[in-house]
Formats: structure tokens, sequence, C-alpha cells
């Protein structure tokens, strides 16, 4: 997970950028407006978790249907979305609207885990934010995507330069 605080300059909503992965298989990813005006980086980040812990949930149940049971791991590199997931209730933070307080208590039950990762080697940096090519081309070969065709080697040269 991760989000670009306020990153809209017109309506200054923040935008989510989320890969879930099964293994090393890329199930899906997407890159979204939020629907709340965040007031902090570390609300907005939290805001971001709340989609992938929910979406990553939503995975979990589609694959017990297939007869697979697995973990659902939440990805940060925000040490403020992490703590304000892992305690109960607001806290400080007196403006979060109560709807979005589900995940702290899907957390205390260890339905879900939240864990942190370095910016640098966070996937869904390139779905919140213009990265360099270098940084593009190794996050795409870290979600398991291959250049296959034509179009995409131009593409690819695209990104060394």
């Amino acid at each position: 997970m991760d989000s670009d605080h306020a990153g809209c300059a017109v309506t200054r909503r923040s935008t989510t950028g989320m890969v879930a992965l099964y293994g090393t298989h890329n199930l899906k990813h997407s890159s979204n407006i939020q629907s709340t005006i965040s007031l902090s980086t570390g609300e907005s980040e939290y805001y971001a978790l709340i989609k992938g812990g929910s979406v990553g949930l939503g995975l979990q149940s589609l694959l017990q249907d297939f007869g697979l049971n697995v973990r659902v791991v939440v990805e940060s590199d925000s040490n403020a979305a992490k703590g304000t997931v892992n305690r109960q209730g607001l806290g400080k933070a007196r403006h979060i609207q109560t709807r979005y307080l589900w995940i702290q208590e899907r957390i205390a039950r260890q339905d879900l885990k939240v864990l942190h990762v370095p910016g640098k080697r966070n996937r869904a940096d390139v779905l919140t934010k213009s990265v360099p090519g270098v940084q593009m081309k190794s996050t795409m070969e870290r979600m398991n995507y291959l250049y296959l065709t034509e179009r995409s080697r131009g593409q690819l040269k695209l990104l060394e330069d």
C-alpha cells in the first residue's frame, strides 16, 4: 500500500496505490483517488491501509472458496498509519470517521497483519507518484511483469532512458 497526500491539485484528495500478490503472482493492482480528504500524510496512508486490508480480506475469502487458506499481510512504508491501525480507537486523531476503525478490530483479532516495508521496496510506490524509469523497471520485475511483445520492448527502452 502507498498513498500520496493531497496529490490532486484541484480536490486535494490523496491517491491510494495497491498491489495484491499471492506468492509471486500479481492478483490485483489499482490506483484510486480516496473518497475522504485527509488532513495529514499519516491519515492518507491509514486510508490506504484500510483499502489494502479490505481488498486483502476479500481475496482471502475468494481463495478460501478455492480451498486455499492464506494469511493477509498488508505492507506499508508509513509508521504513522501502522501505529493508528495497531491501537484501539482514535487516539489524538479525532477527525477520522468511526466507519474507518473496523480494521483495528480485525488486526487485534489477527485476521490480518501490517508490516513495514521501506519506501524504495514498496511496490505500490509507482502507483501513487512519478518515479524514475530505473525504479519503475525494478518494481515491475518485483511484481513479475514481463515484457513479451514488440510494443513492450519499446516501452522497456523508454524506461531505460
